[in-house]
């Protein structure tokens, strides 16, 4: 009763509205929507395991945060929540420290238990699409809300925007390039890094396939209507399927596309890629490099050629192996 007259963010829910109150207008809608997901998962553990509705932030410890990690991956599972895997339970639980370094920067708790959780991320191959399911995914004919997820997920193979960033292009993004053309210019929501590419032929033509869109609109109207980014990966997968392409795909497989498909594996330099990516280090890039196969092998090429083992028919050669 004294705590809950002293504060009035005291428990959990209260916690993650306080949250949203001063750290709402910061995040995108899509973030905002990934913190509730997560409050969910926080209330239905407490209903299963402790019987309430709500718990108080006071008297969360170590074992509770190892607990509920476990319940993200199906312990005690008793509800209609989906299970994660082990990076996606990760998620949750680093929306959950914020939130409680939140309330341990305003000496609600004494400690931020979350911030003892030991556990790693798994290391998870993206794959990229080839020309020929880019090209499949691009001329199946599609119902207009299947439509328009296609026409998101094929700007970004592209151009290599992100999610996040995608959602908040607008008008103003597209400006003449230095060569006269029109390019794209935006900062990454993520990283601030100021990004800058010219705009493949590809990309204009969706641009301009929602010139009804942007008709007496202002400049600062969203380029693309929006879908969240469940929807987005959800509606991909009937794309893919209708499509006849058999490859994962979500939208972040775009941009591992551009990063590939579209630009490594026709010579660009990783540096100039990186660039256009809008990555704060090289190292970063490497990740998508590592795929490029054919790459290496066009490469190695010569080097490899150097080395085959012909056979020398030189006099001397000849009489050293007899």
């Amino acid at each position: 009763m004294f705590q809950s007259e002293d504060n009035e963010y005291s428990t959990i829910k209260t916690l993650f509205e306080y949250h949203m109150i001063m750290e709402g207008k910061k995040l995108s809608q899509s973030t905002c929507y990934q913190y509730g997901v997560t409050l969910k998962y926080l209330l239905s553990y407490v209903r299963i395991k402790h019987k309430v509705a709500d718990y108080d932030i006071s008297i969360i410890d170590a074992a509770f945060v190892n607990e509920f990690f476990a319940y993200l991956q199906g312990y005690l599972r008793q509800d209609n929540m989906k299970r994660c895997d082990i990076n996606g339970a990760l998620k949750h639980m680093e929306r959950f420290k914020k939130v409680m370094e939140m309330a341990f920067n305003n000496e609600w708790i004494n400690r931020n238990p979350v911030k003892a959780l030991k556990a790693h991320k798994e290391k998870t191959d993206i794959n990229e699409l080839d020309e020929e399911a880019v090209k499949r995914l691009s001329t199946v004919i599609l119902p207009p809300n299947l439509g328009i997820v296609r026409d998101l997920f094929i700007f970004a193979v592209y151009t290599g925007v992100s999610y996040e960033d995608m959602t908040r292009l607008t008008q103003k993004n597209i400006v003449i390039g230095i060569d006269k053309s029109l390019w794209l210019h935006y900062k990454r929501v993520k990283t601030g890094v100021r990004v800058s590419l010219p705009l493949l032929e590809p990309a204009l033509e969706i641009i301009n396939r929602y010139d009804t869109y942007h008709k007496g609109g202002k400049k600062n109207q969203p380029l693309f209507p929006y879908v969240s980014n469940q929807i987005m990966n959800r509606y991909l997968k009937k794309v893919a399927k209708l499509a006849g392409v058999e490859d994962r795909v979500t939208y972040h497989v775009a941009r591992h596309t551009f990063a590939t498909t579209i630009t490594l594996q026709h010579e660009i330099p990783l540096e100039t890629v990186s660039k256009m990516l809008g990555h704060t280090k090289i190292t970063t890039t490497q990740v998508y490099a590592r795929v490029v196969d054919t790459k290496v092998m066009r490469d190695m090429a010569t080097l490899k050629d150097m080395y085959s083992h012909k056979e020398d028919k030189s006099p001397n050669n000849k009489a050293a192996n007899e």
